[in-house]
């Protein structure tokens, strides 16, 4: 993790074209880049947004990890990692099914209504 305010280059386009924009509700100094028009925040501690976050929580949930146990582990809200389950199972495409091939089901739940 390294803070703008010692690089001075900004994250999303890597232009060393940053300049002082304030403050946030957080009290955490605002740049804003000249060339990407994009602000950023010296030092972002919300842990449940990382890069690597959602790596994790798959790996986690492959485990056959709880929501809570994994929130503890993470580090982060139990909303939050919800959120990123949702997030992640929304990117997760299902196989193609071909018509005229054998498939065999391991667990299968069927409900009906009385």
């Amino acid at each position: 993790m390294y803070k703008v305010s010692d690089t001075k280059i900004c994250p999303h386009c890597t232009a060393s074209t940053l300049i002082k924009n304030g403050f946030t509700a957080n009290r955490k100094q605002q740049f804003y880049c000249k060339t990407c028009t994009k602000r950023c925040i010296d030092f972002y501690t919300n842990n449940g947004y990382g890069k690597e976050i959602n790596a994790h929580i798959v790996m986690l949930i492959k485990e056959g990890m709880g929501i809570r146990s994994m929130a503890r582990v993470l580090c982060i809200s139990t909303t939050t990692l919800l959120k990123r389950i949702l997030f992640i199972a929304k990117g997760v495409q299902s196989p193609p099914i071909y018509s005229g091939q054998i498939y065999e089901v391991d667990e299968m739940r069927t409900f009906f209504k009385a």
